[in-house]
């Protein structure tokens, strides 16, 4: 992790919350009155804020600075805990749309925290699941009937943008619920982390959406590897150069006669989320942001490198052959089969192919390597890289305040970026999920991680704890080989200022154009891309995809895409 970036973190969150508890009135106090006051459903007479301390609802204290309430190691102490509980004392039962689609359990309602958080809260939660492979359609129909559920969680993209969906009374604006005091959590994480402040809001600095804050920072999670054992078996250095890659593949291909990269392209172990080689020609799949300025990667004369160097390792029969057809499952086989000796890969699946890999070789070794370098001092400026807010995750809709449990609703959600909510979604209860040992470390003690012979705690996850929601997570709260560890710390040693912000946004006009424009282009440059690197098209024929990309106008896109970035930057 960076380790010097954690503790420093960690150190001004909590410097900072002694000076608010020094202050006689501070924001952290006065949201938690306004929250009692605006309490759906309870007068300020009849619901006050418990003193500061332990609190008797669930063995948590009520407090508004961060306290340590138990043998955890400090680093986990990153919020705090302003929500009174239960935020009601009637029935009250919040419907939520979500895909789905699990092997391990029927429906969301299985999952330890919401059985948990409904147990804390008073509040129950109904899933509404759209047909598998339907999603967008059945997102569309719900908003074209008026057919809402209270909360869409990571829905596909509203036409127009979430902006355009306030306007057309689609989605609430939660900005009047954070100015009444209802968000007392979400507002000390903003008071006292910058990047929070910044990301978590609009342009016009209103709140629509909840996301995943990771306070504890994740890094990179997506990037290089290669297989270290037949490094070793080869006398071969990791690779650091192009050169380096030229050698190894060509190494690999005569020693174990397989193709031995497996590349992806558009996926999120793939060129378009980790620049696997594209960032060593300084550009990109998509837009990318050179210092300031917004560029569409294709269209840069970086990509036809890229592409050329593809096409040359393709052809000399260095590329898995059918890397443009293999799904997500056979390209993860493929690798632990032992076909692969170098792939782009998430940390998240490495456990399971590592086991697998195993099990058929006990050698198998994979390690990670950074981005490779394709001239002598170069510095390398794309890699996949995290921001603190992590994407608009849930949207609330109107139907809340048709319902009357709007006010409900947004003390219930804001109590996920509390300490103790936060710790519920990222580990799961207490005692059923994970412990703290000995050394203040979470120690998982879930009965079927332990019960169950070469249980995969990838897969098992979903049983116990939350994963791509909004609430304040630790991304730590995971079981990880020793090796994502030190992906995590390697890849991060590169710059990543290149990428485009998480969190820009587009006013309405702009996203409905943008999409227009984009729709087309990216349908050709996937077509093309493939075309390029498997030799159906010369690459002497790259001046006329730029020109048909142009022709599509793309410098439209890129003004509107510049507009936004300006406009993020701009943000205070």
């Amino acid at each position: 992790m960076k380790v010097k970036k954690l503790i420093a973190l960690v150190l001004v969150l909590v410097m900072t919350a002694f000076v608010i508890a020094g202050c006689g009135s501070n924001g952290a106090e006065n949201s938690s009155e306004d929250t009692n006051k605006e309490n759906s459903g309870q007068s300020a007479s009849t619901k006050t804020p418990p003193p500061e301390g332990k609190d008797t609802n669930n063995g948590r204290p009520y407090n508004l600075e961060p306290v340590k309430w138990d043998n955890r190691n400090d680093r986990y102490l990153n919020g705090i805990n302003a929500t009174i509980l239960p935020v009601t004392d009637k029935p009250t039962t919040i419907k939520i749309w979500r895909s789905f689609n699990s092997t391990v359990m029927k429906g969301l309602d299985e999952c330890e925290v919401f059985k948990e958080l409904e147990k804390r809260t008073g509040v129950h939660v109904e899933f509404m699941y759209p047909p598998v492979g339907q999603e967008t359609d059945n997102f569309n129909l719900r908003i074209a009937t008026n057919d809402l559920p209270h909360i869409f969680s990571t829905p596909p993209n509203y036409p127009g943008g979430y902006m355009k969906a306030i306007q057309d009374e689609v989605y609430l604006d939660l900005t009047p619920y954070y100015d009444k005091g209802l968000m007392p959590n979400i507002k000390w994480l903003r008071q006292n982390n910058q990047e929070i402040n910044r990301d978590i809001v609009a342009d016009d600095g209103h709140m629509y959406f909840f996301p995943m804050i990771d306070i504890v920072p994740s890094d990179p999670w997506s990037g290089l590897w290669v297989r270290e054992d037949w490094l070793k078996e080869l006398e071969l250095p990791l690779p650091k150069t192009i050169s380096d890659w030229d050698n190894m593949l060509r190494a690999m291909k005569q020693a174990k006669g397989v193709a031995p990269l497996a590349l992806n392209v558009k996926d999120w172990y793939g060129v378009a989320t980790n620049y696997m080689f594209a960032g060593s020609y300084e550009t990109g799949y998509n837009f990318i942001n050179k210092d300031g300025k917004a560029v569409f990667g294709p269209i840069e004369p970086g990509y036809q490198q890229f592409l050329s160097k593809m096409h040359e390792w393709y052809s000399e029969g260095l590329i898995d052959p059918d890397f443009a057809t293999r799904t997500y499952e056979a390209y993860n086989a493929n690798i632990a089969d032992g076909k692969v000796g170098a792939c782009g890969l998430a940390y998240g699946e490495f456990g399971q192919i590592k086991l697998t890999g195993q099990s058929k070789d006990p050698n198998f070794k994979l390690t990670p390597v950074l981005q490779p370098t394709s001239y002598e001092g170069q510095e390398i400026h794309l890699h996949q890289d995290n921001s603190t807010v992590r994407g608009d995750r849930e949207f609330f809709t109107t139907k809340l305040v048709d319902d009357g449990i709007d006010e409900i609703a947004a003390q219930w959600k804001d109590y996920w970026y509390s300490q103790d909510g936060g710790d519920l979604c990222s580990y799961g209860p207490e005692g059923v999920s994970y412990k703290w040992n000995d050394q203040g470390e979470p120690e998982w003690i879930y009965p079927r991680l332990k019960e169950e012979k070469d249980a995969d705690f990838w897969t098992l996850y979903p049983l116990f704890k939350l994963h791509n929601w909004g609430y304040l997570r630790d991304s730590t709260s995971y079981e990880f080989e020793p090796e994502v560890f030190e992906c995590i710390q390697l890849w991060d040693t590169q710059d990543s200022s290149w990428l485009i912000p998480d969190n820009i946004s587009y006013t309405p006009e702009e996203s409905t154009e943008f999409n227009n424009i984009m729709t087309e282009i990216n349908t050709y440059r996937d077509e093309m891309t493939l075309k390029f690197i498997m030799g159906q098209v010369p690459l002497s024929e790259f001046d006329d995809f730029v020109n048909t990309i142009k022709g599509m106008n793309i410098d439209r896109a890129i003004e509107i895409e510049q507009a936004a970035l300006d406009r993020y930057f701009a943000r205070q």
